[in-house]
């Protein structure tokens, strides 16, 4: 190795750094001079010089001077340091592109009003942790005078929990910003609490409901398929055995008043259902329409032809 001596001058002029800077990380204990000329300047070797060197990609990946020091001291692995400043760009490089697709939604506005910017602007902040607890906040207060089982509500708030992309486009920040407009809305929340308690009164099945849903909705989406209208004998051959089902799932009988309730059911949340699944199909990037309302649609219809 070189066994050059070099003053602080020298090497300022070699590395770019001012002298000020280099007695900084001096006095800081990163950069201790080798030894002193008889004048008490400060005077390096080419150790130093790749010390400093290290120094200064290390504060370039932005590792703090405290880490810088331990690095140094060999009480922290690089390889460490780097790891954690990499989470860390990784995090703030996903929030950058956050706040870019929250202007570009602001924009999207015609004469945005301090309202639209805040709401837009908080919510494509959220994280995915704080949004994903808005939702179990939604799910609490729908549940709450409710005997739902803890399994079904977990399954609920699963499928209900939009991932928002790490560049999304307008459309997904449009999309998130929807969904939080309908968790936070009280009397959607006040009208499917007191529907939620009506149908988990303690006789409710929730095992049963799911094994006759998922028949029946395979039964639906094979007859769409298929071309067959809800008014055929198709559709109502498969009404009349959801009915009987799901009534019995619900410790209900099978008869006018069950279709009755169905379809306020129906006429009081389809629409916004249909719409929540439309936002999360756009959150998740996906083409095709959601398939669900389409098989919602049809069942109430082919029920309402049954009876």
């Amino acid at each position: 190795m070189d066994d050059k001596i070099y003053s602080i001058g020298e090497v300022s002029k070699l590395s770019g750094i001012s002298v000020r800077k280099l007695r900084f990380y001096s006095d800081k204990g990163l950069l201790p001079p080798t030894t002193r000329a008889a004048s008490g300047y400060r005077m390096y070797s080419a150790a130093d010089l790749e010390r400093l060197g290290l120094i200064l990609a290390l504060r370039d990946a932005g590792v703090s001077l405290t880490e810088i020091g331990k690095i140094l001291s060999n009480r922290l692995a690089i390889s460490a340091v780097l790891e954690l400043r990499l989470k860390a760009l990784e995090a703030e490089i996903k929030s950058k592109r956050r706040v870019a697709a929250a202007l570009r939604a602001a924009i999207r506005v015609p004469d945005p009003t301090t309202d639209d910017l805040r709401r837009i602007w908080t919510v494509t902040k959220l994280s995915q942790s704080e949004f994903r607890a808005a939702i179990e906040r939604f799910f609490d207060d729908v549940a709450s005078d409710a005997k739902m089982s803890p399994e079904w509500k977990k399954q609920m708030i699963d499928a209900s929990t939009p991932d928002l992309p790490d560049d999304p486009t307008p459309e997904q920040v449009d999309a998130w910003t929807e969904i939080m407009v309908f968790v936070s809305d009280k009397e959607y929340v006040a009208e499917l609490r007191k529907s939620m308690s009506s149908m988990w009164n303690g006789e409710f099945d929730p095992a049963a409901y799911a094994e006759a849903s998922n028949a029946t909705f395979a039964r639906v989406r094979q007859a769409i398929d298929e071309g067959a209208v809800p008014e055929s004998e198709t559709g109502k051959a498969i009404a009349r055995e959801w009915l009987e089902n799901s009534a019995k799932a619900m410790n209900k009988a099978p008869d006018k008043a069950f279709v009755e309730w169905h379809n306020d059911q129906y006429r009081k949340y389809h629409s916004r259902s249909a719409r929540y699944y439309e936002l999360l199909r756009i959150l998740r990037g996906e083409r095709q329409p959601d398939k669900i309302s389409e098989e919602w649609s049809w069942i109430n219809a082919a029920m309402g032809a049954a009876l």
